[in-house]
């Protein structure tokens, strides 16, 4: 853990200052995690023993939230996946000077195994199924899984990972999203979501 984040309030301080993409796709179902979420699943995993001295996967990497708060409590080695330019562009900047190597491409066409991975995917809400390619990839190449998605799929994902995952915690949370689109009628929603944390059953 680097000297200056003590906390996870140190680390949500740090991570609310990152800079965010000059633009959002609906179409991607681009909703970016909070530093608040963020930091308290990462802590959760640090407690866990899943981040510090570990290899990790952030997918669907953003801006790169999870790959700077990981990188910054101790990570050995972050592979930051995106796909989209924007997101890319904020990633690198935030990544300077940490350990993270950044992937431009579609999440299937990563192959490296990881220890943990970190993952708010698309909800598939706008594109049916967009959500599987990730929970594929995080099911065939990580260890542990952390991972944010839409509360009305809890069932679903519930038992998509059950198929071949243990599941340790499941846990509701609300993601605070600044308007992005034109269909949001508020500065700020608030979106149910649901936490799972998986690991492989020989963990």
């Amino acid at each position: 853990m680097q000297k200056n984040i003590r906390s996870k309030k140190d680390l949500e301080i740090y991570l609310q200052k990152l800079q965010k993409p000059v633009r959002y796709r609906n179409q991607l179902e681009q909703y970016p995690t909070s530093a608040g979420v963020a930091s308290e699943i990462l802590f959760l995993a640090y407690l866990d023993g899943n981040v510090e001295g570990n290899v990790i996967g952030d997918f669907g990497a953003g801006n790169g939230i999870f790959s700077v708060g990981a990188a910054l409590i101790g990570a050995k080695k972050v592979y930051a996946v995106e796909l989209d330019l924007d997101q890319a562009d904020a990633l690198r900047k935030n990544a300077e000077g940490l350990n993270i190597d950044i992937i431009i491409g579609d999440i299937l066409s990563f192959r490296e195994s990881v220890d943990t991975v970190f993952m708010n995917p698309p909800f598939g809400s706008v594109t049916e199924g967009a959500d599987r390619k990730f929970l594929d990839a995080a099911m065939k190449l990580g260890k542990h899984i952390y991972s944010l998605h839409n509360l009305k799929s809890a069932d679903f994902i519930r038992g998509y990972y059950a198929k071949s995952l243990s599941i340790v915690r499941e846990r509701k949370f609300e993601i605070q999203v600044p308007r992005l689109y034109g269909h949001h009628t508020k500065d700020i929603m608030g979106i149910p979501a649901v936490f799972f944390h998986c690991e492989q059953p020989n963990q």
